[in-house]
């Protein structure tokens, strides 16, 4: 399962941390994503939003953990991360 390229995991996200997604989850490990904190989950105003989100550096954020891995998905625009030695 091959990440979309223009995911961010190096943006300066306040009240976010990295995560990884254990293995097992569609068959796979090594899912990473955005955990956001309760800046962005708790209070009025923000019970609806998701905890657990992707950055894209072309779309912004995207509301959910798998959608901008392997097509076809949700996301229309997904280019696979090129592959690396080891890979």
């Amino acid at each position: 399962m091959k990440p979309c390229k223009h995911l961010d995991y190096d943006g300066d996200y306040t009240d976010c941390t990295i995560q990884e997604a254990p293995s097992g989850i569609l068959g796979e490990s090594g899912v990473r994503y955005w955990e956001r904190g309760p800046t962005w989950t708790e209070g009025p105003g923000n019970e609806e939003n998701p905890r657990n989100v992707q950055f894209c550096k072309l779309r912004g954020r995207i509301n959910s953990i798998f959608d901008c891995y392997q097509p076809p998905g949700p996301m229309r625009c997904h280019e696979p991360e090129e592959k690396t030695d080891g890979d």
